[in-house]
């Protein structure tokens, strides 16, 4: 089956049905999955350490790593939870290819990615500010040279580098924070369908 990456719109199989994907999919989720109890274990380990073998004078510094490490943890099962939104978004949209997606705003990476409904126009896509993510120059060198995505940069994408490496979910904040005003124009009737689709937000 053939991934049509360079299409525009929505036009072509969804991303989970081409070849490939699901395998990616199953690697990514295998592969976060250790992190959340080798993290767990690690606390606990600190956690022992601190408590039986370190004196007390140690006890401030021990309880600042005991804290970094439960932080790290969290983000690596928010990354499983996350799981469900990348297999979602590439049950509903196609695979693209862009290249040179990738811009530099005061340190911080920006994908930059055709609108769906209008490929001369552009919508951008900021990676969440977690700890410990590094999108160095390096990082992002590949993204940059090759940017696979599924998604509407206007709500969601799946990005990943060539040969579905690296594979990552990034999103607006109005497209899921009920918080916020849910988009309202610019949108076709089959982009509307497709966002609330993969759950996202879109205003009547």
């Amino acid at each position: 089956m053939s991934m049509n990456l360079d299409k525009q719109g929505f036009d072509g199989p969804v991303a989970w049905d081409t070849p490939g994907t699901r395998s990616a999919v199953r690697r990514w989720r295998a592969w976060n999955l250790t992190k959340f109890p080798g993290w767990t274990v690690l606390w606990w380990v600190a956690l022992y350490v601190t408590v039986v073998l370190l004196p007390v004078a140690t006890v401030v510094p021990m309880v600042l790593v005991l804290f970094v490490i439960t932080l790290v943890a969290s983000r690596a099962l928010g990354r499983v939870a996350r799981g469900m939104r990348i297999r979602q978004i590439l049950a509903v949209y196609p695979w693209r290819r862009r290249h040179g997606a990738v811009r530099i705003d005061q340190g911080k990476a920006v994908f930059v990615l055709p609108d769906p409904d209008h490929p001369e126009k552009t919508a951008s896509l900021k990676p969440a500010a977690v700890m410990f993510r590094s999108w160095t120059q390096e990082a992002l060198k590949d993204y940059n040279e090759e940017l696979w995505y599924a998604g509407d940069p206007r709500f969601a994408c799946v990005i990943a580098k060539p040969g579905l490496r690296g594979l990552d979910c990034l999103s607006r904040p109005t497209a899921f924070d009920p918080r916020t005003d849910a988009r309202r124009k610019g949108l076709s009737p089959e982009a509307r369908r497709r966002a609330r689709a993969i759950g996202a937000r879109v205003a009547d």
